[in-house]
């Protein structure tokens, strides 16, 4: 055989382009310098921009010099944007409105930082500061800019009416979501920062979270004064205008805290990055030196080597060159063999809604991110580490002698944020998102084929949570799975027995005691047992089934509409949830007006509760937007479920025409007592009932929370004070007590049993 041959004469070829390699490898590195070159500049022309928007934010006006700062614009390489870069500048200098004029500062510190790919070169550690800088802290500055022009604007007034009113608590709502956000990510985010500022940086968060706490008193005053108040003199906004200058300051410094250490962690990846390139530049040389010179004495062992791979090419994926699941099964149950048990580290990672990548940018383009995907997993594997490809959008990464627990733990996330980075293909900018299962096993574990299975058992549960979460692996989670399957496999058999069914919790008129409506909420009636969701539904939705539970739902609770269609006083809505993946399919919701038809109904007897977080992102929201607005014209009565937990409330109000709301619990728990939150449920009611809209309260468990409720507005009310969801005879027999007019015939054979 000539392969020894042949290998020698390859492998002398093949290292002589090996310093072409080198110097590609050093252009590579030279350029992540450049990057981070350009992203310390964005960041020093946005720290420059910082002292201006605090002076505009305080004075109204601008009065240091700004010459040097629009030369460095100008200068800034951005691909011909330099002259657009000094024209927001411009703009934001000119802008006599305050808020308008910090809405362009914060446009222009986002394009600077856009152009600079702040976000790109940030670390780690690091990734949300440029968020954190260029839009969530400046929207706390606007929002409290706007929150004074407010309470100023309506202090002048002789006269406030109900959208003065409303426009207080509203844009009051913006400011406390913005500001608590910044509470939140920073206590959270800043706990585990470890460099030599983070200190100081939590101090300055720390200090950030108290003024907050006295500007929404502060903020409260002034929202209790409107919703009170009939003309401008009894605005209360004379402490707010007092604290909110030093509400900025404290921002401000929070601002230019975070700038630093953004600036301290790019320098020293920069530092990091030049070291690395003048290691591997000496190292490197020697290498590919002794590389010549034991070429020629390695291409036998080589050879017989290579001998053995073109045995094994069935153990590689094609597309990527990995190992495959073939190769890491093998290389299990090698594991399993060894004589000196040790723990094993092994993380899974796959890539969510690949399928759109392909869809939209075709399978080659595909194929060339998986195999980019690929090459950056190389650099997280060690010298023994087997990193293979399972499946489609799967990769595993398996170290077969675990030393150091915490450091594999950190491996996930670290990918995770490497694979998250912005990449562009084909001029579009696309972001990937993954998900990744851990397992670490105990010292003396059998390594068994089992150890692939619990690790996708994590993988499963992380992405269950959201994306870009990591799960690692615990026997709980092998419970729940074995758990799941036999509930689902008893599931299956109970919705072919007819023993799922809806349950329906009255809706009453809070003042005359009518049922006014009634929610339709699963059960599964398992022999003596009542089963609630929480036991059953995790199971249904891993086992594919709930599409056909909610049809059942949905028919059994038309079905007992039909039986009062025209017989009660008063109009009985029964209401369906509707989830957000039939509100986004237009032949659902005609499906669904047929079924309503079919059933002899008028669609304005069905209420369909539309919870608001199926709304909050805007581009995904269109589509469901336009199928709502279509179920209204179709005349079926339109609910907004958990108002004011959401994000969409006002434009939901202002773009749909939503029949009625039903204020979250949250807000209804303890009002009769609790003053500050009687302020918040006041605004809320006032704000519908001022557009005609109906309200109703869930979640009332006490005589005083109803009591209130019916003096403030409040229409309807469901809870436990009126009954917990009750089966359908029940319910008739509630409604035949309270507004029958005609019995329906179903039920009036059973009266004397159910009265």
């Amino acid at each position: 055989m000539h392969i020894r041959g042949w290998l020698t004469g390859l492998i002398v070829f093949l290292l002589a382009p090996c310093l072409l390699f080198a110097s590609l490898w050093f252009h590579s590195k030279f350029e992540d310098v450049n990057s981070i070159d350009r992203s310390l500049a964005g960041l020093n022309l946005i720290q420059a921009l910082g002292p201006l928007m605090q002076e505009k934010a305080l004075t109204g006006t601008v009065k240091q010099p700004t010459d040097m700062l629009v030369r460095q614009l100008a200068d800034f390489d951005v691909s011909g944007r330099e002259q657009s870069l000094v024209a927001e500048l411009g703009g934001f200098m000119s802008e006599q409105s305050i808020p308008d004029a910090l809405r362009k500062a914060r446009s222009l510190a986002s394009s600077i930082a856009q152009h600079s790919r702040l976000s790109s070169s940030s670390s780690f550690e690091t990734s949300e500061f440029p968020h954190l800088i260029n839009d969530t802290l400046l929207s706390v500055v606007i929002e409290t800019s706007v929150m004074v022009n407010n309470g100023e604007m309506l202090s002048d007034k002789d006269a406030i009416n109900t959208w003065d009113k409303m426009l207080v608590p509203v844009q009051g709502g913006q400011f406390k979501v913005a500001a608590d956000n910044v509470s939140r990510a920073t206590k959270e985010y800043f706990k585990d920062l470890e460099g030599p500022k983070a200190e100081l940086l939590r101090d300055k968060a720390a200090a950030y979270r108290s003024a907050n706490l006295a500007y929404q008193s502060a903020g409260a005053k002034l929202l209790s004064s409107t919703i009170k108040g009939n003309t401008g003199s009894d605005i209360a906004n004379d402490q707010l205008n007092e604290v909110q200058p030093d509400f900025v300051r404290v921002i401000f410094n929070l601002w230019q805290e975070s700038v630093d250490y953004l600036h301290a962690d790019l320098q020293h990846q920069r530092a990091e990055t030049m070291f690395a390139v003048a290691l591997a530049g000496l190292v490197g040389g020697l290498v590919i030196f002794a590389a010549f010179a034991i070429a020629v004495a390695l291409s036998r062992a080589l050879a017989d080597r290579t001998q053995q791979e073109f045995e094994n090419l069935g153990f590689h994926d094609p597309l990527t060159g990995l190992p495959n699941r073939r190769a890491l099964l093998k290389t299990l149950r090698g594991l399993s063999d060894r004589e000196t048990p040790s723990r094993i580290g092994l993380v899974i990672l796959d890539l969510r809604h690949f399928k759109k990548i392909n869809d939209l940018f075709g399978d080659q383009s595909g194929d060339g991110i998986l195999r980019d995907v690929a090459e950056r997993l190389v650099q997280f594997a060690g010298a023994e580490d087997f990193l293979c490809r399972t499946g489609g959008t799967e990769f595993m990464l398996l170290r077969p002698d675990l030393t150091d627990s915490a450091s594999f733990e950190d491996i996930p996330a670290k990918i995770i944020h490497e694979l998250g980075r912005e990449r562009q293909i084909e001029g579009q900018k696309l972001v990937l998102e993954s998900n990744a299962g851990l397992l670490i096993s105990n010292t003396g574990d059998p390594v068994t084929d089992q150890v692939l299975v619990d690790a996708e058992l994590a993988l499963r549960s992380a992405k269950q949570k959201a994306p870009r979460k990591v799960e690692r692996f615990t026997a709980e989670m092998r419970i729940a799975f074995e758990e799941n399957g036999e509930i689902a496999k008893h599931l299956l058999r109970a919705m072919n027995n007819g023993d799922i069914v809806p349950w329906f919790q009255p809706q009453v008129d809070v003042h005359t005691d009518e049922v006014i409506g009634a929610e339709a909420l699963v059960r599964w009636l398992d022999h003596q047992t009542i089963r609630f969701p929480g036991y059953f539904l995790p199971a249904a939705v891993e086992a594919g089934y709930m599409d056909r539970i909610e049809a059942i739902v949905r028919q059994k609770t038309l079905e007992l509409a039909s039986e009062f269609t025209g017989k009660t006083r008063r109009t009985v809505h029964f209401g369906l949830n509707i989830s957000a993946d039939l509100l986004s399919n237009a032949s659902a919701v005609g499906a669904l007006h047929r079924h309503v038809l079919e059933a002899g109904l008028d669609p304005s007897m069905i209420s369909l509760e539309i919870l608001e977080a199926v709304m909050i992102d805007e581009d995904k929201a269109t589509p469901i937007k336009e199928n709502i607005a279509h179920l209204s014209d179709l005349g079926f009565f339109i609910e907004l479920d958990d108002f004011g937990t959401g994000h969409s409330s006002i434009s939901s109000l202002r773009d749909l025409k939503i029949d009625r709301v039903k204020i979250d619990r949250s807000f209804v728990s303890g009002v009769d007592t609790n003053k500050d939150l009687q302020k918040f449920t006041s605004a809320l009611i006032n704000l519908a009932k001022s557009l005609d809209i109906s309200v109703l309260a869930e979640g009332v468990e006490t005589s005083g929370e109803r009591e209130w409720l019916a003096r403030n507005g409040c229409d309807v009310i469901q809870g436990f004070l009126v009954s917990k969801a009750v089966p359908e005879v029940e319910l008739a027999a509630m409604i035949l007590k309270k507004n029958f007019t005609v019995q329906p015939k179903r039920y009036f054979d059973e009266k004397s049993a159910i009265a």
